[in-house]
Parts: structure tokens; C-alpha cells; sequence
């Protein structure tokens, strides 16, 4: 038979009402060493409570909400599982939304959900202003931005996760720079996020610490319409590389914004005879998965989104159970990991 929460109760030598509270994340009151013994009669038992049941009681579920642009861009898949890895080691679930960046379509789920008694919100999504991160929070929502610059957002309610695109930036041309690189190419899409704009002021103030302004230079891929691109970044990458072989006094090294551009880069050099890192060296973000496979293994600045996906759903945990000290910013150190796309100019 099934384990009951009267079993539970028996088995840590505490009232019914208190593993309630411990299920529930009532725990501002409640003793580590308590928690640990309810815990442990939890497993001991196998014990398995209703979500029906605790949602019907107290309103509220335990799933927490994660809206991406698009899981087409492998970036987003790898921080969907980091996320959904994360919140697992808390007893949260998450439901995962595709929104194309449509402000919107997120503010639309963000009342789904709230409706349905999820109580946590975790915003990849949409490029966050002051307006939006105040009209989720209005839902009822503990909200997260992922890819958000701190100082834009003031609202108390928001909690910011972000990469320190400035550093990624500064360890990218510095590491070209050491190898001998001088003309430099950044290839980015509209700056319309968070990310995106930081990472091309970031490219521009390592330019002018190596004294580069008349050197390297800055390519934009066409986006049609309102469209970011998430879906199809490789193939404008391998798209643009055509363009960036043509331009007289051909850059020795290209940055790009991140790793699927840079690999759909790579895919355009190699059809218009350029081999890197011979003829160019490349340079990606994020160190997903597939920059080590690449032909050549991509040279990248990787993006610790383990550490950031603990940070979130430690923000939004924190905020439901009544322990968080206030609006938290997050800004990760990004590290740079040198493979094989990257050597000296010839």
C-alpha cells in the first residue's frame, strides 16, 4: 500500500501539519534538522503527494514557467535542460514556452500561467524594458530575467541572470590580438537584445584598448522584418561569410556573436575555398556543445549556464518561499576556451 502523509509524519516524529509545510515549502520556521528528518522519511517511505491534491488545496503548483525565443537555436535547448535540471533538485518542474521573442505572446502566457497557479517565471524571451518586467511581475509572478542588463531594470519584483558580455568581448579580442590579429570583423544580428548590445559595445571598447578603430570593423546580417533570427542564425552565418571573403583588405579574424553564427560562418568560408584557421580565425560565444565538433573544434568564450540556471531557479525558489533578501543581480564571468579555429595570421 501506498505510503500516506500520516506515514511520514510517524516516520520523522513530527505533526502531519508539518511535513504540510515541508511539501508545501513553508520553511522560513521550520529547523534544518527537522527538514532533514521529514526528507529522510520521504525517501525511506517512497512517498509520492498529490500535485492535484496541493494544488486544489493551497492554489498554487509547483511548476515554474520558462519562456525561450526559440528552441531551434540549439543555445536555448542547453539552457532549457540546465534549467529544468536545476529546478528538478528543488522538487520543481518546468513548462516550456517558444514565444519568437513577441512581447506580447509572453505577457499572454505569463497570465496563463499565473491562472493555472504557477507562481515563478523564467524570461529568456522577449528584449526586457522597464514596462514589460513590470507588467509580468503585475501577473502575480516571481520573474527572472535571463539576458537582461541590470541597471535598465528597476522593479524590485525582477531578478536579473546575465552573462558579462563586456568581458566575453574583451576575452575574445584580446586573444586575437595576442596571436597577431589586427583586422577584426564582428559579426552580429540587429542589436535588439540585451546580449546583443552589450556585446557589441564590449567589441568596441576592446577595439579601442588595442588601439584598433582603423582596423577592425563591424558586419550586421540582414534580418527580415521584426524577426531576431533564433531559428535560423547558422544559415545567415553561412550566408554572410560570402559577403565578409569579398571585402577588400579581407579580415584576418572574425568574432561573431555566438557560437551558431560562428559555426554557419565556418560552413560559408570552407565553400568559398577559406579554411580556417589558415586563411581566418573564428571566434564564437557560449561553447555549446557543438563548438567542440566543429571543423576545426571552435576557439569560444563559454557561458557557465549551469551556474546561471542555478542562480534563476535559486532567485525564484528563494522569492516563493519567502527568503529572498530583495532583487538580485546576477552577472557571470565568462571564460575563454581556445580549440582549434583560432591561430596567428598568415
Amino acid at each position: 500500500m501506498a505510503a500516506k502523509i500520516f506515514d511520514v509524519a510517524h516516520r520523522a516524529n513530527v505533526s502531519v501539519s508539518t511535513v504540510s509545510n515541508y511539501l508545501n515549502r513553508r520553511l522560513e520556521r521550520m529547523a534544518p534538522a527537522t527538514q532533514a528528518r521529514v526528507q529522510r522519511a520521504i525517501s525511506e517511505l517512497a512517498f509520492s503527494p498529490s500535485r492535484v491534491a496541493r494544488q486544489l488545496k493551497t492554489g498554487q503548483s509547483d511548476i515554474i514557467g520558462l519562456v525561450v525565443p526559440s528552441v531551434a537555436n540549439p543555445f536555448f535547448g542547453q539552457l532549457a535542460m540546465a534549467i529544468q535540471t536545476a529546478a528538478q533538485a528543488r522538487g520543481y518542474q518546468t513548462l516550456l514556452y517558444n514565444t519568437r521573442r513577441d512581447a506580447g505572446s509572453e505577457l499572454a502566457i505569463a497570465r496563463e500561467l499565473a491562472a493555472f497557479g504557477v507562481r515563478g517565471l523564467i524570461t529568456g524571451s522577449a528584449p526586457l524594458n522597464e514596462q514589460h518586467a513590470s507588467a509580468l511581475a503585475d501577473c502575480g509572478l516571481a520573474v527572472v530575467a535571463f539576458d537582461a542588463r541590470a541597471r535598465n531594470l528597476q522593479d524590485d519584483r525582477v531578478d536579473v541572470v546575465s552573462l558579462d558580455n563586456g568581458a566575453a568581448m574583451a576575452l575574445a579580442v584580446g586573444h586575437l590580438v595576442e596571436l597577431g590579429h589586427r583586422r577584426i570583423v564582428y559579426v552580429t544580428a540587429p542589436t535588439r537584445t540585451a546580449s546583443r548590445t552589450g556585446r557589441l559595445a564590449g567589441f568596441q571598447q576592446a577595439v579601442a584598448l588595442h588601439g584598433l578603430e582603423a582596423e577592425a570593423s563591424i558586419h550586421e546580417i540582414m534580418v527580415a522584418g521584426d524577426s531576431h533570427g533564433d531559428d535560423m542564425i547558422a544559415e545567415l552565418g553561412r550566408s554572410a561569410a560570402g559577403n565578409i571573403a569579398a571585402i577588400n583588405s579581407r579580415p584576418t579574424a572574425v568574432v561573431a556573436m555566438n557560437d551558431i553564427l560562428a559555426i554557419g560562418l565556418s560552413a560559408g568560408f570552407r565553400e568559398v575555398g577559406l579554411r580556417i584557421p589558415d586563411a581566418l580565425s573564428l571566434v564564437g560565444i557560449d561553447d555549446l556543445f557543438l563548438a567542440s565538433l566543429g571543423n576545426p573544434p571552435l576557439t569560444t568564450v563559454r557561458q557557465p549556464l549551469g551556474q546561471m540556471a542555478e542562480a534563476a531557479i535559486e532567485s525564484i525558489v528563494a522569492r516563493l518561499e519567502g527568503r529572498s533578501p530583495g532583487p538580485r543581480n546576477y552577472i557571470f564571468a565568462p571564460e575563454l576556451v581556445v580549440r582549434q579555429s583560432t591561430a596567428g595570421p598568415t
